[in-house]
């Protein structure tokens, strides 16, 4: 057990606001409500917990890619394997990744790297997350299906959806930041709030922080070459950073903070192998008490040790015929 302190949603009249600017550096810069909270490890007892009961669960999966430091690698053998994943522990019928996020760098560090910079710059890239959150509500994740599986556009209100995060770590085990993550009914909907992600009109160039993101890969981190490291960087800036190809912003979930360390059940796995897979439900329709969302976050523990956190998050839609 592990006693932390986790940021989650600072409330209206607290200071807290309902919406931000994604990609920024003001997004790294937002006020939150510190809570203490207890963190369970689920090692050894991997096999009670299940994506359907609880939100999230850990397999074994290794794949063949081992560095990701070639994104063509990544979005054909990658996407492969985790496309074949998600349909062989839910059975899906039809599942399609809409993106991912490499992350080789800390909270901490990025944060560093982008002291110098006013608000609405564009952040040097994607750290650890140090919040609460749930990457999408119920009507983000559905109108993100009904974008890969428009064909199912006449019965999506009669068949089951969701989508589905794929987690990794790469290159070695994860002995800080590690992510933890919270059974979805210690939550309850009154706890939850809605939070719009906006986007800048326009993509500004990443010249501004490149420089930043070069120095910031993790002391003794296995990084790609200059040449492709660069390359990786920028179109991973340009996809995260992007506005939604319909024009729209994004609904995300935070949440209220616990009356109580233990109000909220959260769980982490120690020592998090490079061959191991956690699948985290982010939204669903099914909504007769299976799981459809799992807030989640990095933490920081007394026990961290050893090299910054290289973790590789693809985002996935997902359809049943049931």
């Amino acid at each position: 057990m592990v006693r932390t302190t986790l940021n989650y949603f600072l409330e209206l009249e607290d200071g807290g606001d309902l919406s931000y600017l994604a990609g920024t550096v003001g997004e790294k810069r937002r006020k939150y409500r510190p809570a203490e909270v207890l963190v369970q490890d689920i090692r050894g007892r991997e096999q009670d917990f299940a994506l359907d009961r609880n939100g999230f669960q850990l397999v074994q999966h290794d794949s063949l890619e081992k560095s990701f430091d070639d994104e063509d690698r990544i979005t054909t053998q990658y996407y492969a394997d985790c496309i074949e994943l998600v349909k062989q522990i839910t059975g899906a019928a039809k599942v399609k990744v809409f993106g991912h996020i490499i992350r080789r760098r800390s909270w901490e560090a990025a944060f560093e790297a982008e002291k110098h910079l006013p608000d609405d710059a564009r952040s040097v890239g994607p750290s650890n997350a140090r919040f609460v959150h749930c990457d999408q509500s119920y009507n983000s994740g559905r109108r993100r299906v009904l974008r890969d599986f428009p064909e199912e556009a006449h019965r999506i209100d009669t068949i089951r959806w969701a989508t589905i995060n794929v987690w990794r770590p790469f290159d070695h085990a994860v002995t800080r930041d590690a992510l933890c993550f919270a059974d979805h009914s210690s939550i309850c909907e009154d706890e939850l709030r809605y939070i719009t992600l906006r986007f800048p009109a326009t993509n500004p160039s990443v010249s501004g922080a490149r420089a930043a993101t070069r120095s910031i890969y993790g002391q003794g981190a296995a990084v790609p070459p200059p040449q492709q490291r660069d390359k990786a960087d920028e179109r991973q800036q340009a996809d995260y950073y992007a506005r939604p190809s319909d024009n729209t912003a994004v609904e995300s979930l935070q949440c209220a903070a616990p009356k109580s360390p233990d109000q909220h059940k959260w769980y982490y796995i120690s020592a998090m192998q490079p061959s191991e897979a956690l699948l985290l439900k982010i939204s669903g329709s099914k909504i007769d008490g299976t799981a459809n969302r799992c807030f989640h976050t990095s933490f920081v523990s007394d026990t961290d040790h050893g090299p910054e956190r290289h973790s590789l998050e693809v985002r996935c839609s997902v359809i049943w015929e049931d």
